[in-house]
């Protein structure tokens, strides 16, 4: 039974009423039989409608108390669920983010363990830079002294020549007169005459091949090749190698051709028993445009042709020289031998073959040829020179300059002499006479009847001289043509050299050549 608000306000009406008829009765005579009876009417009445709804009261009451507890707990609960289940969501995005960030150090460490590696090699390439630093600057000490002494040494050696240059005129004609028709002394006393006369100061920037030599006079590394063949490769082992130079004019195309179908096919062919082998015309600068348009023509169709940038005439056949020399020195300075000759020599390359194989190794620091004739200065003709130029009267030995054989370690030397040695106009007597005694090259002559060019040759050579010649002056086209023909019929047996008893010489037996 569940009693609501109004009900228990008519339950307490009724228990006032009871209250009041209970004190008038009580008044009364019989009050204690009717307290009785009240007491126990009262007593059933407060068990009845009292005691019993309060119990089931406070029972509802507990119910509701525990239901509401339930369900605070339920609610708790689910908040606590939805909690974990917040939590959870959190807790996953947080994953996903620390792993984000996981990857993000990961990359960051990669990142820097890829900058300390660069960072590694700087050190390791400055530490490198620093060492070649120090080199440098070691280096760069040895050069300034080196400079310094080299400067010291050219201002000296320059002071000097100064000091001679401003010898007055009237000194050094004395001394030229002082000079005159006596013997010829040697090639300082060139050297310091000459560079009063022509008024030389040292050349300053300019390497200086051998610096023992004195001060630079001539620019002979700078020449420029208009025209030029490729370089020489070095030889095999074994095998000595050659370089066969001709000193030609620009306009002498019909000697050029003339060679190319003579003994120059002898040349390129195997029976010249040479390692390698290299031919070049050597031509200077053509007077006019014509000229030098058929040169380069001509270079192009048969690619033999070295051409130096300078006038090509015969006063300047010196210069010629070193212009060669300075090309071998920078394109073939392996080479065993270089064979100097003019375009009107003819060549025995068998001969060649044979001294070239049988000198290699006896030959360093040697040039070979023919000794000149007449030692005698001309005053006058074609190879005049005045008592200014050279007031000696004699030459010093040189070779009858048509052909000479020089070895290869002679390029070098011969070339630092050219740069430290006044120029003079005749190249025989140069390069051959007045240049190697300054650098210790041995200067040998042919003796026995042996010769490098047979100068007095005019005709057609026999098989005998063939046998012995390496090279002859010809005086014509057509006696070029007939000692290709001779040299031809005796290497194949049409014709014979014969000795006093009769017995014939083998052609392709060795030549013995003989020098001092």
């Amino acid at each position: 039974m569940v009693f609501t608000k109004a009900s228990l306000s008519s339950l307490c009406n009724t228990l006032n009423l009871w209250k009041k008829a209970s004190i008038r009765w009580l008044n009364t005579e019989s009050s204690l039989w009717s307290l009785s009876l009240v007491f126990v009417i009262s007593s059933a009445l407060y068990l009845i409608y009292f005691v019993h709804p309060v119990d089931i009261f406070h029972q509802q009451r507990q119910k509701q108390v525990d239901v509401l507890r339930d369900l605070s707990s339920k609610s708790t609960e689910l908040e606590e669920n939805q909690t974990g289940k917040g939590n959870g969501e959190m807790l996953f995005q947080g994953n996903e983010i620390l792993e984000i960030t996981l990857n993000a150090c990961r990359n960051a460490k990669k990142s820097l363990s890829v900058s300390l590696e660069k960072a590694k090699e700087i050190r390791q390439m400055a530490t490198t830079l620093n060492v070649k630093l120090e080199l440098c600057e070691k280096q760069r000490g040895q050069e300034k002294q080196k400079s310094e002494d080299l400067t010291r040494i050219f201002n000296e050696e320059k002071k000097m020549i100064e000091s001679n240059v401003t010898l007055n005129r009237e000194f050094f004609d004395f001394w030229a007169s002082t000079m005159r028709n006596t013997p010829y002394k040697g090639v300082e006393e060139y050297v310091r005459y000459s560079a009063v006369r022509l008024r030389l100061s040292p050349l300053v920037n300019v390497i200086k091949l051998k610096t023992e030599l004195g001060p630079v006079m001539n620019d002979v590394l700078s020449f420029n090749y208009p025209i030029s063949v490729s370089r020489c490769q070095e030889s095999a082992i074994g095998n000595q190698s050659v370089f066969l130079a001709v000193i030609s004019a620009t306009n002498n195309f019909v000697k050029r051709q003339m060679i190319r179908q003579t003994w120059l096919r002898h040349f390129g062919t195997a029976h010249a028993e040479l390692g390698m082998k290299r031919f070049a015309f050597i031509l200077g600068m053509a007077d006019d445009n014509a000229t030098q348009k058929s040169v380069e023509e001509e270079s192009k169709k048969f690619g033999d042709i070295i051409q130096i940038g300078m006038s090509d005439f015969y006063r300047n056949l010196s210069l010629k020289v070193a212009a060669l020399f300075n090309w071998l020195y920078r394109n073939c300075d392996k080479i065993d031998f270089v064979f100097k000759v003019d375009d009107d020599v003819y060549v025995n390359v068998r001969n060649l073959a044979h001294f070239v194989h049988s000198f290699h190794n006896r030959s360093t620091n040697s040039i070979f040829g023919v000794s000149a004739v007449n030692l005698r200065p001309a005053r006058g003709g074609k190879w005049n020179i005045t008592f200014e130029e050279w007031p000696w009267n004699e030459y010093p030995p040189y070779f009858f300059g048509p052909a000479v054989l020089m070895h290869g370690s002679a390029i070098v030397p011969l070339l630092a002499s050219f740069q430290t040695t006044p120029i003079m106009p005749f190249d025989d007597i140069y390069y051959s006479g007045i240049c190697p005694a300054k650098v210790g090259i041995h200067v040998r002559f042919s003796t026995d009847s042996s010769s490098v060019l047979a100068m007095n040759l005019r005709g057609t050579p026999s098989p005998c001289e063939l046998r012995r010649f390496i090279s002859w002056l010809t005086v014509s086209g057509s006696h070029m043509n007939d000692s290709h023909v001779a040299t031809s019929n005796f290497y194949s047996n049409v014709t014979q050299c014969i000795f006093n008893d009769n017995a014939a010489a083998n052609p392709s037996e060795p030549v013995q050549f003989y020098f001092r």
